[in-house]
């Protein structure tokens, strides 16, 4: 969970914002039901919300706030998350899931590195 923590910082956004810590709950979600389609809306909004004693709606503009902040704080750093320049902002899902499968593939990397 640390790792997911630092990533968002290093986007620019920190912990004043509520929806750091749903962007990093949801990254870790998809990180461990990674062989699994996730949707967003039916499966990540309402488990959060239960959570975090909230509601989808909330947790989804929470999150969105993040992606703004994100965008305008680090593009450069985030167009090296997704692989390629990005033209236009992420959707949440696009977001939660570019920084899950960078996460993934920089462990992968780790343990080849180690092995």
């Amino acid at each position: 969970m640390k790792e997911v923590y630092h990533l968002i910082r290093k986007l620019g956004a920190t912990s004043k914002y509520k929806g750091y810590y749903y962007v990093a709950e949801a990254v870790r979600i998809c990180m461990e039901l990674q062989e699994e389609p996730v949707r967003i809306t039916k499966d990540i909004y309402p488990l959060l919300a239960k959570k975090f004693k909230s509601t989808p709606m909330n947790i989804e503009h929470d999150i969105r706030t993040v992606v703004n902040v994100c965008w305008n704080g680090n593009k450069g750093f985030l167009d090296c998350i997704a692989g390629y320049p990005l033209i236009y902002k992420p959707t949440n899902s696009e977001f939660i899931d570019m920084l899950a499968y960078y996460l993934l593939e920089k462990e992968d990397h780790q343990e080849k590195m180690s092995s």
